[in-house]
């Protein structure tokens, strides 16, 4: 099933872009605030979304990503532990990763 002519990213990979900038952006902050020199990276994401629930087609199947696969490759001297520890100061992570309460008002006008 085709619903769009696929010209850009839609809402959902915004989030992966969204996700791998923060990762990407708290990885350095940090590394550079304890002195750690980074000098290559690169990350991939890949997320596993049903058609089937973000249209309703299915009561079953969760609206949105059921999973998120994040690769960080990193060029540096540092522990790969101590990189990944800096990776859980992102927000968006945290977002992601916990739930959080949304309030969603619809007003007709």
């Amino acid at each position: 099933m085709r619903l769009g002519k696929d010209h850009g990213p839609n809402p959902v990979e915004y989030v992966l872009h969204a996700l791998a900038a923060c990762l990407t952006t708290f990885m350095v902050y940090h590394a550079a605030a304890r002195g750690i020199r980074i000098e290559a990276l690169e990350s991939t994401l890949e997320g596993d979304i049903d058609i089937l629930g973000f249209l309703g087609l299915s009561h079953t199947v969760r609206k949105g990503y059921q999973a998120i696969r994040v690769t960080m490759r990193v060029k540096s001297d540092a522990p790969t532990e101590k990189l990944a520890a800096f990776c859980r100061f992102s927000p968006v992570y945290d977002t992601i990763s916990n739930p959080v309460p949304v309030t969603l008002n619809v007003e007709k006008v």
